[in-house]
């Protein structure tokens, strides 16, 4: 079988009459968004029906039948392609029909295969790809992004939906308007208050065209207020799918740095909480933690280098500013406490970083930083209360997907929750039956309060080993909500278990831990009892610590 016998079939039941008709319906004329194309004629239901006799035809062939100019000979050649993948070629299909976008070249085109392609591979894998689609200068790309997560719809699963809808909202054709609000319109058949939170943020920005589309199924009343402006929104409800566009952008921004780290499995652990354990090694990042990833991306956000920065941080997040500042090539300046400990001030300065000494303590600090980035027009950098900060910290999150097959729990140290949410929003719209578990410790458990009585609490501050979480929530928190919303599991775990986990990953891998790394290995170690057969990825932030502390605090004699 061969493209050229389907095109001389094809040939045979050409309609002049249907394809003069056709070439007006698909916009082939001059500036539409179909211009040039060329029409034989021939129905949709015909189409299928040669689709379906000619579906063994080679892969080779069918994307030969693809580069066709005439529309219905690409119709088929995409049927055919669905019929491939289905049979098994999953990979050659999804990488075939990246390769050959510019020939999915009209929305009936893209809304036959998409979501049966593109969707269906990506259903259990990072979705990368949809992220890149969307931002496509080709109009059938952006569109090619929406409809494959009409795929994920119909198995509940909605985030890339709201997602990529918000990224779309300012896109200047029609028939992204119709696509994204046919695919809100799904959502919302499923989970009408999903639908409801996305429409109160947005419905008086969204292009006429999405909203018509996406309250198609809604009450009367409730559509006219909308298309009237005068709908009131309710309290503004906790948007996980926010924290997920964050993410993505921020995976997106940041694919032309090395920030994977390695994921090793922990046999030991393993055995001793009944199933499998998996070390995400966040201390090896650049910088020694996480935090690094959330200021590159908050830094290649910015348009201008010529943006006044600050920050204010003595350890993981002031050094994570410094490199990041160096490598978008921005100026900043890191603020500190007077009471800074020497050699995180001597590790700061050795960045070449500005740095400016002011109040008492790390609150303190932070008020003079943002007072200085207010008064020159900058920008103050938030360690995690900022969604560009918490998008690249949840980067994370996607590369344990990539890295693992299978993931049941996660286990992540808490402090202001930028870390915890930014993973738990990668991970729930990928897998929603994951397990977020926050761990923090007793002497400083803020969000864990504040989660357990539904506002932010001040807790009197005490010595803990995991200084990388301590302190306190400042109000308007986007992580609080965010917390409530997408973590499972609170568990909190006293000094002595931190030392003790610290100890033991250097007795079981060799690796120096801090005190905040330590607290999530306390809490997988705490709840062994329920994690029988679980497949858990614990993510060890940081390993910024002196050795001479690091036996202090584990009482190791010697290395």
């Amino acid at each position: 079988m061969t493209a050229i016998e389907i095109q001389t079939v094809l040939a045979s039941r050409e309609d002049p009459v249907k394809a003069a008709h056709a070439q007006k319906f698909f916009k082939t004329g001059p500036g539409e968004y179909g211009e040039g194309d060329l029409f034989r004629g021939i129905r949709v239901p015909v189409l299928r029906q040669i689709a379906r006799k000619f579906c063994r035809l080679p892969l080779s062939e069918a994307l030969a039948l693809l580069q066709s100019p005439f529309h219905e000979d690409r119709f088929v050649a995409l049927c055919v392609l669905v019929h491939i993948y289905n049979a098994g070629r999953r990979e050659d299909v999804f990488q075939a029909y990246l390769g050959y976008t510019r020939y999915v070249n009209n929305w009936d085109l893209v809304d036959t295969s998409a979501h049966k392609i593109v969707g269906p591979y990506l259903l259990k894998r990072v979705r990368r790809p949809l992220y890149t689609l969307a931002v496509s200068r080709s109009l059938w790309e952006r569109r090619i992004a929406i409809m494959a997560t009409y795929h994920f719809i119909r198995r509940n699963q909605f985030a890339d939906t709201l997602a990529l809808s918000e990224i779309l909202l300012g896109d200047p054709h029609d028939l992204i308007h119709k696509a994204a609000g046919w695919m809100l319109r799904e959502v919302g058949k499923r989970d009408e208050m999903l639908l409801s939170d996305f429409l109160d943020l947005h419905y008086r920005s969204m292009p006429r065209t999405m909203l018509r589309c996406a309250i198609e199924q809604l009450a009367k009343d409730r559509r006219q207020a909308y298309l009237k402006g005068t709908h009131v929104p309710a309290l503004h409800r906790e948007a996980a799918w926010q924290a997920y566009r964050a993410v993505m952008e921020a995976d997106r921004r940041l694919r032309n740095y090395d920030l994977t780290t390695p994921i090793l499995q922990s046999p030991v652990l393993g055995q001793e909480t009944g199933g499998k354990a998996f070390l995400k090694l966040e201390h090896l990042q650049q910088t020694g933690s996480f935090k690094f990833r959330g200021a590159l991306s908050r830094m290649t956000r910015l348009e201008s280098s010529r943006v006044p920065i600050t920050a204010a941080s003595t350890g993981n997040h002031g050094l994570a500013m410094a490199r990041a500042l160096a490598e978008t090539g921005h100026t900043g300046t890191i603020f500190l406490p007077e009471t800074s400990e020497g050699q995180k001030v001597d590790a700061l300065r050795a960045t070449g970083v500005p740095l400016m000494i002011a109040g008492q303590d790390g609150v303190e600090a932070e008020q003079a930083a943002r007072a200085a980035a207010a008064a020159q027009l900058g920008v103050f950098v938030s360690p995690y209360n900022d969604w560009d900060v918490l998008g690249g910290q949840g980067t994370i999150g996607l590369e344990m997907l990539s890295q693992l097959r299978r993931i049941t729990h996660v286990f992540a140290s808490v402090g202001g929750g930028g870390l915890i949410a930014g993973v738990a929003a990668a991970m729930k719209a990928h897998s929603p039956y994951v397990q977020v578990v926050g761990c923090s410790p007793e002497a400083s458990a803020v969000m864990h309060e504040s989660i357990r009585t539904g506002s932010i609490v001040q807790l009197p501050v005490k010595p803990t080993l995991s200084d990388g979480t301590a302190g306190g929530i400042e109000p308007g928190s986007i992580t609080l909500p965010l917390c409530r919303q997408l973590v499972d599991t609170w568990i909190t775990v006293t000094e002595n278990e931190i030392a003790s986990a610290m100890q033991r990953l250097y007795e079981l891998h060799d690796f120096m831990v801090e005190g905040a790394a330590g607290v999530a290995v306390a809490g997988l170690l705490k709840m062994r009892t329920e994690l029988a057969e679980a497949h858990c990825a614990v993510i060890l932030c940081g390993g910024n610590i002196a050795p001479q502390f690091f036996i202090s605090a584990t009482e190791i004699d010697s290395f």
